[in-house]
């Protein structure tokens, strides 16, 4: 096929129009300038084009390419510059990495000729990134380039996803096209589904007395919900949703065990504890669910799309690599089923007490935050959150109705996640309402994405959990390590005693004055609640509001999220008070 009238970035605009891709978040920059010219003369024509979000800072494009893929299901795209813009998106690629999301992070990159020469923002992006992508490129061919965007596509979304990093040159994306290059042939092969291992699986499952299925986020990348449903009804197996895998079974279904591991609900962590078999499907052996002790005694099966996760961390026999909506269809068609009353009373007096009880007092509790926005919401918003204890918190007190509503940075825990990615989960499904729940802390370190939020008219409603500390890290220092928070009080100054270690619920300088931010990105309504009382009509005001709003909720400075299982400890050491 010949090209003659086409630059390379006609070609990179022509293909993502073909893979009908609706978004591209990113920053522009001198490397990637020709593909900006290119999208603005499709769109000065009246040409249907994807539409381009300009961030404030790559990384928050890169967090709202995730937020997008998780809440949508499909693939996340963020394009940067060179150099710093590209260095500034490591983050995102790394932490979709770690969760798995199908995600490509476009760069640019200096001239081929000058690759190695030390270029103006120039850096091995390929170098960098290879460790943390699930495969990377460099385009120093326009002949290339159709194809190499072709296979970025389909590797990020296939087998078990994760994020495909193109690295594309300038002289590239001007060079004219000619003939092009067809693709590379691949050699890997499908594995084919092994009916005597799945069998072997679902014979173990028949014999368990106390099972238990532990599902992982790949339940939700396959699709699986509805599926994994009806096999935990057929085989009476209550089911532990982990972190990545909330929402993928409602709330209020008997089966659910909440989440599982260090912030764990109580009955996941208890029937993890007791069971004889335990069941893992699309998920890794987390060393924050898999503490001490954690397979003793009990048969492990374990179901996943990546044979690299099979016996990484724990031994699992029987074991099964295959795409998981094809072993639970193969187990609802075996014509088996189960019936475990007994343990189902069990597991029904554990849920009892989930989510756990918590007091009251003069400050405004951060469960009753998070419970007051799930029932006005009725469990069915998009929850996005940054990283601490307000996330932990959501995991608990939130009832989860439905797969991809649960939007947040799990393996790789990174803080300042949470507004840029609310921002894609509301570019991915704007009929659900979308409620970000950040730390005072996580949520300063992508803080300059309002701008982004409040320029494109984004609905987003920010609740704030303000207690003044990096309040996880806080916890820690209290729990284990003699109090010494001197370093994690964000309300500090160089006034301040430098022996003060002891929270006071009445020191609340506040860096910065959230509330003020109105004046600083205009159409941003702030509210602030300090009174328990107050809190409810303030949520709810916050939600009816049309445009974003952002609440600043002064929390008990010293509430912890427990139940808690410490570092080195067993399940059977959870601490509940």
């Amino acid at each position: 096929m010949n090209h003659s009238n086409r630059t390379g970035a006609g070609v990179f605009w022509d293909v993502l129009g073909n893979l009908e891709v609706a978004y591209l978040f990113g920053h522009t920059g001198g490397a990637v300038i020709p593909l900006h010219v290119e999208l603005n003369r499709r769109m000065s024509r009246g040409e249907r084009a994807p539409r381009f979000v300009l961030f404030r800072q790559e990384g928050g494009a890169g967090h709202a390419a995730e937020g997008y893929a998780r809440a949508s299901g499909r693939i996340g795209v963020a394009l940067v510059t060179s150099g710093p813009g590209a260095t500034n998106l490591t983050t995102p690629i790394a932490d979709a990495y770690k969760d798995s999301i199908p995600t490509v992070f476009i760069t640019g990159q200096v001239p081929s000729f000058a690759i190695g020469t030390d270029a103006f923002q120039e850096v091995d992006t390929i170098g960098l990134t290879r460790p943390i992508s699930k495969h990377n490129y460099l385009v120093k061919d326009v002949a290339n380039l159709e194809w190499v965007l072709h296979e970025a596509f389909h590797l990020a979304a296939t087998g078990r996803p994760g994020p495909v990093v193109v690295d594309l040159c300038k002289d590239v994306q001007l060079a004219t096209v000619g003939p092009v290059n067809p693709p590379r042939k691949r050699h890997g092969k499908d594995t084919p589904f092994d009916r005597e291992k799945a069998d072997a699986v679902i014979a173990a499952l028949l014999r368990a007395e106390r099972p238990v299925v532990k599902a992982g986020g790949g339940i939700v990348h396959a699709g699986a919900a509805q599926l994994l449903l009806r096999f935990v009804e057929c085989f009476e197996v209550p089911v532990a949703t982990t972190f990545n895998a909330l929402g993928a079974v409602p709330f209020g279904h008997a089966c659910n065990l909440g989440m599982p591991g260090m912030h764990g609900s109580i009955p996941a962590n208890y029937a993890l504890r007791d069971a004889d078999f335990i069941l893992t499907l699309g998920g890794r052996f987390d060393d924050r669910v898999a503490v001490k002790d954690f397979a003793a005694g009990k048969c492990i099966a374990h179901v996943d799309i990546d044979p690299s996760e099979i016996g990484k961390a724990i031994k699992a026999d029987p074991a099964l690599v295959a795409d998981l909506g094809d072993f639970l269809r193969h187990a609802l068609a075996s014509g088996h089923s189960a019936r475990r009353p007994a343990w189902l009373a069990q597991v029904g007096a554990w849920r009892e007490r989930m989510p756990k009880p918590y007091g009251a007092g003069e400050s405004i509790k951060p469960q009753a935050v998070v419970e007051t926005i799930s029932e006005l919401t009725a469990g069915d918003a998009t929850l996005v959150t940054g990283v601490g204890q307000h996330q932990m918190w959501a995991t608990q007190y939130y009832r989860f109705m439905r797969p991809r509503q649960w939007v947040s940075s799990g393996g790789l825990g990174t803080m300042g996640f949470g507004l840029p990615a609310a921002i894609g989960a509301w570019y991915a499904n704007p009929d659900k309402p979308v409620v970000l729940i950040d730390g005072d802390g996580s949520f300063q370190m992508n803080i300059q994405e309002l701008g982004t939020l409040v320029a494109n008219r984004i609905p987003v409603k920010i609740f704030v959990l303000n207690n003044g500390y990096l309040g996880m890290v806080r916890q820690w220092e209290d729990m284990m390590d003699g109090g010494n928070h001197y370093e994690t009080c964000l309300s500090r100054t160089a006034e301040c005693d430098p022996g003060c270690v002891d929270p006071d619920q009445t020191c609340r300088t506040q860096f910065p004055n959230l509330t003020a931010l109105r004046f600083v990105y205009p159409r941003l309504k702030t509210l602030r609640v300090r009174n328990p009382r107050a809190m409810p009509g303030t949520v709810r005001e916050a939600l009816e509001h049309s445009g974003p709003v952002l609440v600043d909720v002064w929390i008990d400075k010293v509430e912890n999220v427990l139940p808690m299982v410490q570092p080195g400890r067993a399940l059977g050491e959870m601490i509940e008070a």
